[in-house]
């Protein structure tokens, strides 16, 4: 590629940041956590409907026809939110929605003589519209910052391509454009899976026009390392409007623990308007 010139004026440098190379281990450990303080999960249950009572939640309905009793059900379905939101019935009365959009990420071996597991920053490089990490193996993973020249494919979250297409060479070209000496393979390797993305790629947490069914959704790429915080969020949300606030005329406010900080929940409202601040990608 050709050479933009000094047009950096600023980074942002977080030495104590950190990432999560095993997703699923990462997952189980909160399982684990939640379960130490009272939490139920319940694995390979298909939810068929959102159960209602009169105006309001009433509960949810299992494939095998069981049926779980509850006043409060919070849609965190990742790429499957819009799905569960249509099944609630609620998809039709919000401005912003979610959708499922493929992805593909590159691994590539670290150059040689380098140990980028052990000595690699994670970088975002909007300038290729890539980020990069360290991956186990001494790989470097390279993600996209989806370009306006890059086609988004968005897609049916239970029918999608989940093998690697020309997008994987073009980024391990472009992630090449700023490590000469990185060796691109013939055999693609890496990942190809969804994100949940709202129309400005900022999240929605929010409650819904059906009393009792809450939502925690539009949250990939960026907020996996959030979701302590937001777990605390909801929880004031869910409170206060079973009590009785009307969180879209006056919204619930969150106390942040540690930086004694205070946000508007309703920022995340899922009728606000088009963030035009957004980035509009991955870094939200």
């Amino acid at each position: 590629g050709e050479a933009t010139g000094p047009t950096m004026h600023g980074a942002v440098f977080t030495p104590e940041a950190g990432y999560i190379t095993d997703p699923q281990l990462a997952s189980h450990n909160v399982q684990v956590a939640a379960e130490a303080v009272g939490a139920i999960f319940r694995f390979n249950a298909d939810v068929t409907a959102i159960r209602r009572e009169g105006d309001k939640v009433g509960g949810i309905m299992l494939a095998d026809g069981a049926n779980v009793d509850t006043p409060v059900v919070v849609n965190v379905a990742g790429p499957h939110s819009a799905k569960v939101n249509r099944m609630a019935g609620v998809a039709d009365c919000m401005k912003i929605k979610t959708r499922a959009l493929r992805q593909e990420v590159v691994h590539v071996p670290s150059p040689e003589g380098f140990d980028y597991m052990n000595h690699g920053p994670v970088i975002s490089d909007s300038d290729i519209a890539c980020y990069s990490r360290p991956e186990i193996g001494n790989h470097i993973l390279f993600g996209s910052e989806d370009p306006e020249c890059d086609e988004r494919e968005w897609v049916d979250p239970d029918d999608y391509n989940t093998e690697f297409t020309d997008q994987w060479q073009t980024q391990a070209l472009r992630a090449g454009q700023r490590i000469p000496s990185l060796k691109i393979s013939n055999r693609a390797t890496g990942v190809v899976s969804l994100y949940d993305v709202t129309d400005d790629w900022i999240p929605i947490y929010d409650k819904s026009d059906l009393p009792g069914y809450f939502m925690a959704v539009g949250t990939s790429g960026n907020q996996f390392k959030n979701a302590p915080v937001v777990g605390a969020m909801m929880a004031e949300l869910i409170i206060n409007c079973q009590g009785g606030q009307d969180h879209d005329v006056d919204p619930v406010y969150f106390d942040y623990k540690y930086t004694k900080r205070q946000a508007n929940i309703g920022f995340f409202s899922r009728n606000r308007e088009i963030n035009s601040d957004s980035s509009f990608t991955v870094l939200g």
